[in-house]
């Protein structure tokens, strides 16, 4: 019996080994060399104006602060709008217009924050129609160090704000205002 175990492990030894060295030739060839067209097919391509807006909006309505009473109310052509409640009947509808935002927090600051002329418009129950108060600040995470209107909690999930910054700061390209073809500088 002894010696058929060691015959049955000699031969199993050898399987093993035929096997691994069968795996290692086996991805050897399968690995193919880079060529131009696999390269180019990796990169993806900048996404619209529109789609980088509709992005940064749908991680805004997953994100409403939860510590309110903030309901999200509408998305329409760049233009975000949530309710806070503050009462039983009392209420505020902030729209944040991502058409005008212009610039953000450099890229060292821990403070994210995007800013732009009339960014936010805010129409309280209280307030006759159109006699609402804009803002041009939105602290978007991060310590709001200037006390600005803050309605998401996006604070928590670094990977997350990492990404909403290259969103916004592709949206702010976006958004620039471009040369007249008669203008200089």
């Amino acid at each position: 019996m002894t010696k058929q175990l060691k015959l049955a492990i000699v031969l199993m030894t050898a399987i093993v080994s035929m096997n691994v060295n069968a795996q290692k030739k086996a991805t050897v060839k399968t690995t193919k060399p880079k060529t131009a067209q696999s390269t180019t097919e990796s990169k993806t391509s900048k996404p619209t104006k529109q789609e980088t807006m509709e992005w940064i909006a749908g991680k805004m309505k997953e994100n409403i602060s939860t510590h309110s009473d903030d309901v999200f109310v509408s998305y329409k052509d760049g233009i975000f709008t949530y309710r806070n409640n503050y009462g039983s009947r009392q209420f505020c509808d902030y729209s944040f217009d991502l058409n005008k935002v212009t610039t953000m927090n450099d890229e060292y600051s821990k403070d994210f924050y995007i800013q732009g002329r009339q960014l936010i418009y805010v129409q309280c129950d209280y307030d006759k129609a159109g006699q609402g108060n804009f803002y041009n600040n939105l602290s978007m995470s991060g310590p709001n160090y200037n006390n600005y209107r803050t309605a998401f909690s996006f604070t928590p999930d670094q990977a997350l704000v990492d990404r909403l910054k290259k969103a916004f700061a592709t949206l702010i390209e976006y958004n620039a205002t471009k040369k007249g073809a008669d203008e200089k500088f």
